[in-house]
C-alpha cells in the first residue's frame, strides 16, 4: 500500500512537472494588454525626440499593409516625417495574423530605410535599433531615438 501511494505521488509530480514545461515552451502567452496605455508611457518615456500624432486604426492597417479585419485593436503613432520615429502597438484577432502582421512590420523597418537612407540618413541609426516583436497575438514596432528607454517601458508590459 506504501508503495502505491509512494507511485501515485510520483506519477502526480510528473504530470504536474510535465503541464508546468508546457507552458515554458513555443509563443509567450501574454495577459491582455491596455494598447492605449502602453502607447502613453511609450511617447511619454520612450525616448522619442520628435512628435508624434495618432493614425486611425484604418489608415495604420493600409500604412503596414495587413487586413483591418484581422487586428482588434491597435495604437499607431507617426512623427512629423521629418524622422522615422513611430510607434505601432497592435493587438492581432489570433497568433497566425500576428505572424502576417510581424513580417509586415519587418518590412516596414527595410521600406523606411530604403527612403530615408538619401532623404535623411541620420534616421539609419533608429531604424538600425528598431524595437519589432511578437509576443502571442500582439506585435510591437517602435522606432525611436533611444530604444533602449522603449525597451525598458515594453518590460513594464510584456513580463
Amino acid at each position: 500500500m506504501r508503495e502505491m501511494k509512494k507511485r501515485g505521488f510520483l506519477i502526480l509530480a510528473a504530470c504536474l512537472l510535465a503541464t508546468a514545461l508546457a507552458g515554458c515552451g513555443g509563443k509567450t502567452n501574454v495577459k491582455n494588454l491596455d494598447l492605449a496605455a502602453m502607447a502613453t508611457d511609450l511617447k511619454d518615456n520612450g525616448g522619442f525626440s520628435d512628435i508624434l500624432n495618432p493614425v486611425e486604426s484604418d489608415v495604420a492597417a493600409k500604412l503596414y499593409g495587413v487586413d483591418a479585419a484581422t487586428v482588434s485593436d491597435s495604437q499607431v503613432y507617426c512623427s512629423t516625417k521629418a524622422t522615422t520615429e513611430e510607434i505601432g502597438l497592435f493587438k492581432c484577432t489570433d497568433e497566425a495574423s500576428a505572424e502576417k502582421l510581424l513580417a509586415a512590420a519587418k518590412a516596414r523597418v527595410k521600406s523606411q530605410r530604403d527612403i530615408y537612407s538619401s532623404y535623411a540618413p541620420g534616421e539609419m541609426p533608429k531604424l538600425d535599433d528598431a524595437i519589432v516583436k511578437q509576443s502571442g497575438s500582439y506585435v510591437v514596432y517602435i522606432v525611436t531615438a533611444d530604444s533602449a528607454k522603449a525597451q525598458a517601458v515594453l518590460d513594464k508590459y510584456l513580463k
